[in-house]
Order: structure tokens, then sequence, then C-alpha cells
């Protein structure tokens, strides 16, 4: 649950305007930023810039106000020591964001540049310290200051810090930008990074030549305003590579043309006035200075979870007044779901072969459940998951459809291929709807089909449908968040859209590719030298597995999050010695280091993660992506304990819903309910709650110091993080 109920960063200012709100505008693919021989070297500057495709009118008002959003103003570089975009270069990424398009091999260099603005001290100290109070953390003086970095979610690359050799940072978030007008930040024993910068920050990031091909994305990651960075819009995606290598239509590859790149955000945008909180039993209300709400964090309950009556939701939904609950008075405010940056827009499918929807939830928490409905039948049109995480699937012929919804991991409502399919490549998986949390992206083939999943060609006149939010709890009743139901754009089948007798594309998927020989997951890592392990970082033992806790570092504090660790042995027993405690993030305090495999080969550890709450967290790791287990699974299974490189891992991915935990009966519910609604490790284990654990194979394969959390960036901001580090393979001699 997010419990720390602030309103979003959208609102910290607005531009005012006397024109009426512009009716929805055709969907637009964000900019983009192509490699050329090899190379992208760009100047990315984060800056506030007014959001013009949100139009909000204030109550009792003709004024159309723009709210001001964070953004990336892009332009190629020219110059070494290049700190902006010369006028008339640049593109502003606006609240939809920029596409960088790489290819495998290719040198990605930023120089990215701070130039946002300091936040109100009282605001960022207000949800600091309730968030975490009951840990010394001097680094929140600084974040009034608004640090900024770069991390490339989804790319398996290295987690770089500089060097002698080269003093450029990689993937790695271990380093705090500052803007200089902001004022330098006050010496501190440092709680997120190991550097701090002033002003510019310099990137070189290699993309492996075998990288999977698919749809990534790029985000700030400083612990403590990532969720304000993402909720103001800082984010944006990346592509590997083409859809053809994977994806082919009528033998040919699919053209590129006819991919879509959908990204999803969202912007809780306030009526002015002041805003109520929720703390505890008291609702103090909270100044407004400068059109500046001093706190600034999503709430869920925004908006009413379903349109009542005649209500239209396209592009949004009405603030409501949660006050008589002890929530805050939203009344007269908006939350709007953009689509790649444009409220509500019309997308027109209409040619041969349909098109590929890159789909890139890329907010800081929403949720949402999609689906395509046909607006005459009121039925979801199917559609084909082409690839999940950034990585094209790659099921085995013959899986029958309770393996192909495990593979999904509850992500997707999985259902037959209705007529025949492809004789080569992966069994198609076709999904009727589909969940995505933060952070997630899915690739789908959408082309029109009738109510029983039939390709078809659309009439003359076409066909009309909806992509929509259908609204999701996330957790049990009073405990998930209430995710609302939102129309999110109005979509054309024209009758140039055919399939010409196709009834799913042939799939020759990386999730397969990555597995097997020259993989990514199975190469030596070209960059990996022998050195000594660093004391007390060792393999895990042949049959050994981790299990990994989400849950609270205090039941009786419901605002700091953490997860918990123990090493399991062969025989599934807990290891002497190796238990941790629920902790928030601590930069100092590693929970895992592991070497590489002799040879410096990636290694493959299986890990066991627990939910000990009520409400659905979201796993995801760094510089890698991971398979789900399943206990008992047949051979030749992609679900198999051990990878067959000939079968592959039908799905990879980087982010994955995690079960709730259940209490055994009445009275431990209440227990737990009294609890916040989470168990502790010890009811865990007695069995008082029950919660089934996600196993999941994770290669690892790139060097550095990483983390994995949970990916909702208010759990993550509030401590539900840990430091994990890769390291090589020590010398097969000692002298």
């Amino acid at each position: 649950m997010i419990r720390t109920l602030r309103a979003s960063a959208g609102v910290m200012g607005a531009v005012v305007s006397l024109l009426t709100p512009a009716a929805a505008a055709p969907f637009k693919d964000p900019p983009v930023f192509r490699s050329v021989n090899g190379l992208l070297d760009i100047v990315m500057v984060a800056k506030a810039q007014p959001i013009e495709a949100i139009n909000f009118a204030p109550p009792n008002s003709i004024a159309i106000l723009h709210p001001t959003g964070w953004v990336y103003e892009i332009c190629y570089r020219t110059a070494p020591y290049q700190n902006g975009c010369p006028a008339g270069s640049q593109t502003s990424s606006e609240y939809g964001g920029i596409r960088l398009a790489l290819e495998k091999g290719d040198l990605l260099k930023v120089r990215l540049v701070n130039r946002l603005p300091r936040q109100n001290p009282a605001k960022v100290a207000h949800f600091w310290n309730m968030n975490r109070a009951s840990i010394p953390d001097p680094d929140g003086v600084n974040l009034p200051r608004t640090p900024t970095n770069l991390h490339t979610h989804g790319l398996v690359v290295q987690a770089r810090a500089p060097s002698f050799y080269n003093r450029t940072w990689g993937d790695n978030i271990y380093v705090d930008l500052y803007n200089p007008a902001n004022g330098r930040p006050l010496p501190q024993p440092h709680m997120h990074g190991i550097a701090v910068e002033i002003g510019v920050l310099d990137y070189e990031i290699a993309i492996p030549r075998n990288e999977p091909s698919g749809p990534d994305w790029f985000h700030p990651h400083v612990h403590g305003v990532t969720s304000d960075s993402l909720s103001s819009g800082l984010a944006g995606i990346i592509s590997i590579g083409h859809a053809a290598d994977y994806a082919v239509f009528k033998g040919a590859g699919f053209p590129e043309e006819q991919v879509r790149h959908v990204t999803l955000k969202d912007m809780q945008v306030l009526a002015a006035g002041a805003i109520q909180f929720q703390q505890g039993t008291a609702n103090p209300v909270l100044p407004v200075a400068n059109g500046e709400v001093l706190d600034d964090q999503q709430d869920p309950t925004f908006c009413a979870q379903f349109p009542t009556g005649a209500e239209v939701r396209e592009g949004g939904c009405p603030g409501v007044d949660n006050s008589a609950s002890g929530g805050s008075n939203y009344t007269g405010g908006r939350w709007y779901f953009p689509v790649s940056g444009v409220v509500f827009p019309s997308i027109d499918v209409d040619r041969r072969g349909g098109e590929i929807w890159s789909i890139s939830s890329i907010g800081a928490s929403a949720t949402y459940k999609l689906q395509i409905k046909d607006n005459e039948g009121g039925y979801p049109i199917l559609t084909q998951l082409i690839s999940v995480d950034g990585v094209s699937v790659h099921v085995p012929r013959g899986t029958n459809d309770g393996d192909k919804t495990t593979l999904g991991n509850t992500r997707f409502t999985v259902v037959p291929c209705p007529g025949p399919s492809a004789q080569t490549g992966s069994d198609p998986v076709c999904v009727k709807d589909f969940v995505m949390m933060p952070g997630s992206r899915a690739q789908l083939w959408v082309t029109y089909r009738d109510k029983d999943g039939n390709v078809t060609t659309p009439p003359a006149n076409g066909k009309r449908a909806t992509f929509q939010s259908m609204g999701i709890t996330t957790g049990a009743p009073g405990v998930g968040d209430p995710w609302p139901a939102v129309d999110l754009a109005s979509v054309y089948f024209g009758p140039n859209d055919t399939a010409d007798g196709a009834t799913a594309l042939v799939l020759n998927g990386d999730a397969l590719a990555a597995n097997a020989p020259q993989g990514i997951f199975v190469e030596p890592v070209p960059y990996a030298r022998p050195a000594p392990l660093p004391r007390g970082c060792a393999a895990l033992p042949p049959g050994y597995r981790r299990r990994i806790y989400f849950g609270l570092v205090d039941t009786s504090n419901s605002n700091v999050f953490g997860l918990g660790y123990e090493m399991i042995d062969d025989k599934g027993a807990v290891v002497p010695g190796s238990s941790r405690p629920v902790t928030a993030f601590d930069l100092s305090s590693p929970f895992i280091c592991l070497p590489l495999g002799a040879g410096q080969q990636p290694v493959r550890e299986t890990w066991e993660i627990v939910n000990l709450a009520t409400e659905n967290h979201n796993f995801h790791i760094h510089q890698t992506k991971f398979r789900a287990l399943q206990p008992g699974a047949a051979a030749g299974s992609p679900l198999g304990p051990n990878m067959d490189p000939t079968v592959g891992a039908g799905v990879m991915e980087d982010n994955v819903p995690l079960a709730i935990a259940v209490p055994k009966d009445s009275v431990r519910a209440k227990v737990m309910n009294q609890q916040n609604g989470y168990c502790t490790i010890g009811q865990w284990r007695n069995g008082d709650c029950a919660m089934s654990p996600q196993i999941v194979e994770i290669p690892f394969a790139e060097l550095g110091e990483f983390v994995y959390h949970c990916h909702i960036l208010e759990h993550e901001d509030s401590g539900m993080m840990a430091k994990i580090q890769v390291v090589p393979a020590p010398p097969k001699w000692r002298w």
C-alpha cells in the first residue's frame, strides 16, 4: 500500500493559458535519437518544463493550466565538454519521453546535465522523516537540492564506476549529480552514493554484441527521490535492435515502421488550495507556497476506482474527497494518464500485418490492467505476446496453456490461440488482458480479431475499439492499492489491416538465444579478469539457494520498508548464521556478494522471493534478467530447474509481481491487520501466513555493484532495496 499520501510533483508550478482544451490528438511515437556507426553520443539536460499535453482547467476558472513537470532536453553532442543544447538543436522529451535507438555492440555516451529546480525542504523532510524515522539517515538533508543520475533499466551491461583508465561512469547508480544553482551538498556520511558530482556527469555504456533485442528504458535512480523524479516525468525508452530480429510475418522480418512505441505515465494535478494528508490519526494541512504543494507522493485513492453513472474517463479521472475516511480532498483535481505524452490519443491500425505495440510502464507507482476492447461487441480483442521486459519469448512447441500462464507469472491472462499456428519458431501465446506494474514492458502483435479470437479483416468502414486500463487492486481488500479504471486511447482498425491468412507471427526469441551458446547468459564475460575474492564473498554451494523477504522493518510502522535474507541449503534448511532481518537499504551493508563461474562464465543462482505482505510488491533486479522455475516441472519444460539450451527460458523478465501473503485463519488475519497487513519472518515460517515463494533462476553475466528492489518506487525510496556485488572468479592457481 502506498501509505504516504502526497500529491504528484506535477503540481509544483503551472503556466497559465487562456486557450480552450484541444481535442484528442493522434498518437505520436516518442522522438528518436539513433546511433550512427556504432555510436550514440548525446547531451541530456534534466530540467523543469510546462507539460503542454496536459490542459487542466481549475474549478470556477476559464484558464487552462499546463503543470510544470521535469523532462529531458536532448541533442547530439558536437563538442567534448558541451553542457547544453544549442538553440534550435534540442528536442525536449515532453511527458511521453525520448527513444534512444541502439544496435547490438553500440556505445552509448551521455553527458548528463542537472538543471532541476531546488525543492522545498519542508516537503522533502516531511516525506523523508516519516518514512525513515527509525533509521539515522543524514543524507536526507541533501535531497531538497534534487540530485539525479541515470540508470538504463533492463540493459545487461556493466555496473562500472570510474577507474584510472576511464573516468566515465557505466550503468552504476551509486553517484549523485547536483545542480550547482541549488547549492553544494553538505558533507554527510553518504547513504546512497559513493560519489558526488556537480553540474555534469559523463556516462559510457557499452551494449554487448549479444544483448537481447527489445524495449528497455532509462530513468534517475537516486534513493529517496526516485519516485518524485518519475512522477514528474523523468523517464524515456531504449530500443535495442529491431523487431525483425525475432518476429517474422509471411516469411519476412516484421517491418520496423509498424512497431508502435507506447509509454504509460501518469500525473496527478491538484485544484488550487491546501492538501489534506493522513498521518496516523491526524490530518494536518500542508501549506502551499508559490503554487507548490509541500508533498508530492502519488495517492492511489485520488480518483474513485471505477466510474459511476454516465462518467466518461477518456485519459483521466476526477479527484474525489476522501476526508470522511481520513484521507485527502482532491475535489477539483484530475489524474491524467497520457499515452506516449498524449492524453487519450487516437490510434489507427490500418496496414497489412497489423502492428507490434511495444508498451513500457515508466511511471513511479501506478499499476495497469490493460486490454483492447471492441466497442461494438464489448469483448477483449486477443493479442499475441511477443516479448516481456525486453526479451522476445520462445515457448517450446506443445507447451500447455497452464505452463504458458506460469511463464507469465500471473501478469498475462493466457487463452488458446485460435486457428493453426506457424510450424517453426516458438509456440504462440495469446492473451486477452495483461497487468503492467511499474517498470514492466511487453510487446504484443495487434491486429483485428473477432469475439472468438480469430484474425479477420475489418469491414470497409473499419472497427472501433478502446485501449483501456480496467482497474485493479494490488492486494487484499482494504490493504492493496485501488488503481483506477481509465480509457487510455481510441483505436481504429481499418480495412487495410489484413493478416493474409496468418494467425500468428513466427518468433525466434531471445529467451532461447540468450541462453544458448554465444548467448549473453552463457558466453564468458569478456572484460572479466581473475582476481582474489573480497573478504566474505563466496560462490553459492551446489544445491543451495537464496531466500529474499519483502516486508516492513517494524510491523508497527507502515512507512519503513525493507528486505530480509537467508541462505537455504540443499536439504531445504536455513544455513546457520546466514539470516538477516528485514532491513532498510544501507549502502554500507551488502546482503550478497558472488563471483562469476570458472573461466569467467556467467553463474546461475536460484532465489526464493517471499512476500510478507497482503499487498503486492514488484521484484526487480538490475544488470540481468531471470526466469520462473516450477518445482516438479516436466522434462523439456522451460520451467524446469536445469536450463536446457535447446529449450531456453520461455520467458525472461526483469521484474515480477509477488503474490500476497494469506493469513491461515481469522485469528491470524486480525494479528496481521494489527501489523499493517504484514506478517513477520517467524510467522511465515510457522505457517501463520501462507505464501508460496516466487522461485526464479537468475544468471549473473555482468560485474559490479548494483541492487535489487521493489519497483513500486515509493517502496524503494522507503527502504525496500538491497545491494548486490558480482566479482570476477579467483585465479585457478594460487602461488
